[in-house]
């Protein structure tokens, strides 16, 4: 059987054109996922001057960047997806202060050190296996002495470790794991499958009570309660 064609700027672009929200980033357990992960920047980086968003999608997260950074960019290899954030974006008071644009993680195009903050969210294992030590490598490149990398995908528990070395192997140094507890809060989704279309499944699907109380079973199972699984890493000297 032969292998699927690589994901390419044409394929997001056709997604993003077909879809308004491809990977559902409005319903809870993602937008918890973008919270715990600007929690742990705060953490590490209190006042970052300039932080990156690769693959931006929505701008979801983008926005939300504009009031903890002095400076915002982001890029996504979309169009669509490009002007979606500029247009999320564009109603922020800080609008000014957020660039977005047409962009490759593989060739980010920003100088080397710029940023204290870079946001890998669901990107590494999106993209084709042989560009992600690359990707990984240019976003590590671009960090400030100090700055972190905060990476996560969506996968299975038991590959949290082969997730880490691929981290390790293109030269960051992991300084904290994040769990992200949203198993049982995705096995709902899943048994929701059929109906999730519906007005009452989105509903709770993008209720932050819902959610809260499920990531709260699935705290209990310990790292394998989460499917996104995330890591801060820093820049090796």
């Amino acid at each position: 059987m032969p292998l699927a064609p690589p994901k390419d700027a044409v394929y997001y672009e056709q997604l993003y054109q077909t879809h308004d929200d491809p990977w559902a980033y409005d319903q809870a357990a993602e937008q918890a996922k973008y919270r715990l992960s600007l929690q742990t920047a705060r953490r590490w980086q209190p006042h970052p001057a300039r932080v990156l968003e690769v693959a931006c999608s929505l701008g979801y997260l983008t926005a939300q960047l504009a009031d903890y950074a002095d400076d915002v960019y982001a890029f996504d290899l979309s169009e669509t997806a490009v002007r979606a954030t500029q247009a999320r974006c564009r109603k922020h008071p800080r609008a000014a202060h957020i660039h977005v644009r047409v962009g490759d993680a593989t060739q980010p195009g920003y100088p080397e050190s710029y940023f204290d903050v870079v946001f890998l969210q669901d990107v590494l294992l999106e993209i084709p296996e042989a560009l992600r030590t690359s990707v990984l490598e240019q976003s590590l490149r671009l960090l400030t002495p100090g700055g972190v990398l905060i990476v996560n995908d969506y996968q299975q528990p038991s590959h949290q470790e082969p997730y880490c070395h691929l981290v390790e192997s293109g030269g960051g140094r992991i300084v904290e794991r994040l769990y992200f507890h949203d198993r049982g809060w995705f096995r709902l989704k899943s048994a929701l499958k059929a109906v999730r279309q519906t007005a009452p499944a989105r509903a709770l699907l993008r209720s932050e009570r819902v959610f809260r109380w499920l990531s709260g079973l699935s705290a209990r199972r310990g790292p394998t309660g989460s499917k996104h699984f995330g890591l801060v890493v820093q820049r090796n000297s």
